[in-house]
């Protein structure tokens, strides 16, 4: 018998879910484990007072309710966890390999922001290689996006032409930056 914090449990779901993505394993269960994980942390971040990912989708999206932008989140978390949400076993759900990458970069920001220097090193490296791979490069006026910039050139110097790579080489890159985040915590 293993016992764990709620904590530890987000952990493992979220570090397992960007181990599966970056070997592209299921598409199914890398989705459902990287929002089992992200519900834990946003709801202990807002508990907490913590900024969360969902602060910065709200602000964002000032044309819809909370409810209209949590329904869109969970929309497809909802569908694959509950059987209410689809009786039908022939119905199907659109997932693809964007929407994970997505919903583990909101994950890994809201470990970040509730965890900050005790977060996983997966996580580090997930939103590292987010950083360098999927976020816009347009500065926003902002503090973070000149930090973000700042990283993004740090991570090109160190794997140049990351951003323009297919997607299998920065999946492998991804699994090189999680080995080297491992070994840089051991």
């Amino acid at each position: 018998m293993v016992i764990i914090t709620k904590l530890e449990a987000a952990h493992r779901q979220l570090v397992t879910a960007i181990r599966m993505y970056f070997e592209d394993d299921d598409i199914a269960a890398i989705h459902t484990l990287a929002c089992a994980a992200r519900e834990i942390y946003e709801k202990h971040c807002k508990a907490q007072g913590v900024e969360r990912m969902f602060d910065y989708v709200a602000v964002a999206n000032p044309e819809r309710s909370q409810k209209e932008l949590w329904d869109i989140l969970n929309g497809p978390r909802n569908w694959l966890k509950h059987p209410e949400a689809s009786m039908d076993l022939a119905a199907t759900l659109e997932l693809n390999d964007g929407m994970n990458a997505t919903m583990l970069f909101y994950a890994c920001h809201d470990c970040a922001m509730l965890c900050k220097a005790d977060q996983p090193p997966e996580v580090q490296a997930f939103n590292l290689w987010f950083l360098a791979t999927q976020f816009p490069r347009e500065a926003q006026g902002q503090q973070d996006a000149v930090r973000a910039a700042e990283i993004r050139a740090l991570i090109e110097s160190s794997y140049p032409g990351l951003r323009e790579a297919p997607l299998a080489e920065q999946k492998r890159v991804g699994r090189v930056m999680v080995t080297e985040a491992r070994r840089l915590a051991a």
